[in-house]
């Protein structure tokens, strides 16, 4: 049964209208994946020579396995923001009549094949038969490095599943995570010399391996699991019912019919992969304005005034990519209701408010690293909602290729169009365009708080803005309705 389920899923990629379509794409992107792994296969074997020459003073084996415990946690965060796991791929045996535990075990099985998994491979092999003597320790040793990146493959499905159920323990657990990174790096707690001591015993000892074994199967097991709670909708719902205010999300209506179109842009972000990913993705650029001190201290305050509004804005401008084209399934559905396109793009600023405000108050933070920082943050979130923001509603007038929500955001070009990347250009460097302007007429100080004021006019402005910005999408509708619909 698993064999005829692998052939059909197989077969389902090949007959896919998107792989026919996007068949230029796929075939550029192989030829990427395989650069990429030609890569590793290199840094693996010359990875003995790179370490050698960083620390002379330690041996390389010993050291690489120290820092397999930075690696195992990386991975894990970075899978958890960017891996999708194949589980639409059983939609339709759901209501047939076969067993479920063999249709969960194919699809584990198949999340196994992932391109995250090869990549450990190709490098710790030329490493290891060239660092350790004899193929049974090289073995061992690459097997255990094997297991451990698998665990961390079911572990990151594991955690997104608890996540869309109980996202304040998952946060703790990240959270953790990092405390034994940094008591690790403060060596108040080494968690890294105790991978070096496994590890280092797996070449002298392979009965050892059976750690890694129990930690792969543990991971195999808890997803299991969880694929089988939460086999039903009912039972996501039911554990939602109990937890949920009943005011909850409702209370945005408040805000009118633009209020309503803003929770229905939250709820898509709760509700789907890609946009949830996209944002969780954000979580990194939020460390940007660290390079910004550095900038600071050589007088370059645009280029620190450049990473501050990428932090800031990274969360807007990455969901605004597609920021129509996320209705595109239901879009001709808002065509045929009594809609106020106004209203309606009024409830998608006042997302940008939201993911504005959120990152302005983090970013505040850096003012206890540097207090300059404080009014690049604050001239930057004026920037945002009083000149990005419009941009970016305006643009998105001109995103015809329709995008489904509910895949994965990793290596998924679907939607991805010229209108994608010019995007990045007002949004990231035009402020920062017209920073340099002010500050060679004006001087640094005087031409920060002229690039605040005029976002502060464009957020007093905001209704005949909008206006016109409603005016853009009315005209074009039936463009993109058109669209839409031959996409899908």
């Amino acid at each position: 049964m698993i064999r005829s389920l692998w052939l059909q899923g197989w077969k389902a990629q090949l007959r896919s209208p998107f792989w026919e379509r996007g068949l230029a794409i796929n075939i550029i992107l192989g030829l990427f994946a395989l650069y990429l792994l030609l890569n590793f296969l290199a840094l693996g074997y010359f990875l003995d020579v790179i370490l050698a020459e960083a620390m002379p003073d330690e041996d390389p084996f010993r050291l690489l396995n120290r820092l397999l415990f930075y690696s195992w946690a990386g991975g894990l965060l970075m899978r958890f923001l960017m891996q999708s796991f194949p589980v639409l791929d059983i939609k339709p045996y759901l209501l047939l009549p076969l067993p479920r535990s063999r249709l969960f075990h194919y699809l584990l099985g198949r999340s196994a094949l992932n391109v995250f998994n090869l990549f450990p491979l190709v490098f710790v092999l030329p490493f290891a038969y060239k660092t350790l003597p004899g193929a049974g320790p090289a073995l061992a040793w690459s097997a255990g490095v094997m297991m451990l990146a698998l665990s961390n493959n079911y572990l990151a499905f594991y955690l997104k599943r608890q996540f869309s159920i109980s996202p304040l323990y998952i946060l703790v657990g990240l959270l953790l995570l990092a405390s034994l990174a940094w008591l690790d790096f403060k060596e108040v707690l080494p968690v890294s010399g105790y991978f070096e001591a496994y590890f280092s015993l797996l070449a002298e000892q392979p009965a050892a391996l059976l750690g890694t074994v129990g930690l792969l199967a543990l991971s195999y097991g808890l997803t299991y699991s969880a694929l089988r709670k939460n086999a039903y909708l009912d039972t996501v719902e039911a554990r939602r019912e109990r937890v949920e205010s009943s005011t909850g999300i409702a209370a945005l209506r408040r805000l009118g019919p633009a209020g309503q179109f803003l929770e229905m842009e939250l709820m898509n972000i709760l509700r789907n992969r890609r946009p949830r990913t996209m944002l969780l993705m954000s979580i990194a650029i939020l460390f940007y304005p660290f390079f910004a001190v550095e900038y600071l201290d050589k007088g370059s305050m645009s280029m620190a005034f450049l990473f501050i509004l990428m932090a800031t804005c990274f969360p807007m401008a990455t969901y605004g990519q597609f920021l129509i084209a996320w209705e595109s399934s239901f879009f001709g559905l808002l065509m045929s209701r009594k809609v106020s396109w106004q209203a309606y793009l009024q409830g998608k600023y006042y997302l940008f408010v939201l993911f504005n405000t959120v990152t302005f108050a983090l970013c505040l933070l850096y003012g206890l690293v540097d207090w300059r920082m404080l009014p690049l943050v604050l001239v930057a979130f004026l920037v945002n909602l009083g000149l990005t923001a419009y941009i970016i509603l305006y643009l998105s007038t001109y995103n015809t290729r329709a995008v489904d929500p509910e895949k994965g955001a990793f290596m998924n070009w679907e939607g991805v169009g010229a209108s994608q990347f010019l995007l990045v250009l007002p949004a990231f460097f035009l402020p920062v365009v017209l920073h340099l302007l002010l500050q060679w007429v004006l001087g640094w100080g005087w031409g920060l708080a002229v690039l605040g004021a005029l976002g502060l006019a464009g957020i007093l402005l905001q209704p005949p803005l909008m206006a016109r910005i409603a005016q853009q999408l009315a005209s074009r509708k039936y463009i993109l309705a058109d669209h839409f619909k031959q996409d899908t």
